[in-house]
């Protein structure tokens, strides 16, 4: 099983540590990951990330721990 997550990082400046460090924590499970920038805007404050998981469990965990972050939004796509 593949799960995509989609993840919009609206105030990427002030929780890019905390979402870096989640990331980071669950590294061995990830196997894609794409950053898509706003290019009509420069320098956005807001990103969207996708990411290809392998675990069910696993996947699970890395969203409860993302959604702790402020204002962060995710979808999940399965395949």
């Amino acid at each position: 099983m593949t799960i995509i997550i989609g993840i919009k990082l609206p105030d990427k400046i002030n929780n890019a540590v905390d979402f870096q460090a989640i990331l980071t924590k669950f590294n061995c499970i990830i196997k894609m990951r794409i950053g898509i920038n706003n290019t009509s805007v420069f320098c956005s404050s807001s990103g969207i990330v996708l990411l290809q998981i392998e675990d069910t469990h696993q996947a699970i965990e890395l969203e409860k721990e993302l959604l702790d972050i402020s204002g962060i939004e995710l979808q999940r796509m399965i395949f």
